[in-house]
């Protein structure tokens, strides 16, 4: 009598397997999805503080005006406004960031300037920062969610 040996899978077999490994990537990608997320909020604050304590540092070595402004409250002019952050002025100071940072969720670099005290950001402007002139707050301009930071 002559036995023959099974070598591999039988589709039912296959089908389970298949089965198996998708609920096991249902369960496994919103982890990585929440982690994505989370990595994309620390990288959202961590260039937030860098780029405030930056704009601070400029205001205690220039009088108390904020970069952009030629006086202390004056109106914010927004290419002196990039140009005092990012190269070595007249005063041998700076620069204060080699360049303003991409916004994490929306990957803009573009700033959204006003100079009202009670003006808040919105999310909606389109573009990656805001800047109040008046205030000095310097915020997240991706969606009102992260506005807050």
């Amino acid at each position: 009598m002559e036995t023959h040996e099974k070598n591999g899978l039988t589709w039912t077999e296959m089908f389970v397997v298949v089965v198996l490994l998708g609920i096991f990537s249902a369960m496994a990608v919103p982890r990585f999805s929440r982690a994505s997320q989370q990595a994309r909020l620390n990288d959202l604050i961590s260039d937030l503080q860098e780029i405030r304590s930056q704009i601070e540092l400029f205001r205690i070595q220039h009088k108390e005006r904020f970069p952009g402004q030629t006086s202390a409250n004056g109106e914010v002019d927004r290419a002196l406004f990039l140009k005092e952050l990012t190269t070595r002025g007249d005063d041998d100071l700076g620069p204060y960031l080699q360049q303003i940072p991409r916004n994490a969720y929306n990957n803009l670099d573009t700033i959204t300037f006003v100079s009202d005290p009670a003006a808040k950001p919105t999310g909606t402007e389109g573009t990656g920062w805001w800047f109040n002139g008046a205030t000095g707050q310097f915020r997240a301009c991706d969606c009102l969610e992260n506005t807050r930071y």
